[in-house]
């Protein structure tokens, strides 16, 4: 009986042994595709602030370009009221 129980527990130390290496590189796995999954998010984040930036230099020029609009409109307005 002594003999069968020390021949079970060798079998399970060894299968065990090769489920933790196994688990390791699974382990490993994972967390370098978490690595990179980070470093694209990063450079997604990058992506968005210099969006964001650009986008209200953008809006900021609206009012002027507005203006800009309501002054030829009333240059072309004056215009035609000359010409008739």
């Amino acid at each position: 009986m002594a003999d069968i129980t020390a021949q079970i527990l060798t079998e399970i130390r060894d299968e065990a042994r090769e489920a933790r290496a196994e688990t390791r590189e699974n382990f490993k796995s994972v967390f370098h595709r978490l690595a990179l999954v980070e470093t694209g998010m990063s450079d997604v984040k990058e992506r968005l602030t210099s969006l964001e930036r650009h986008m209200a230099a953008l809006l900021a020029t609206v009012p002027v370009m507005n203006e800009r609009i309501d002054r030829l409109e009333a240059r072309v307005a004056a215009l035609e009221t000359r010409g008739e």
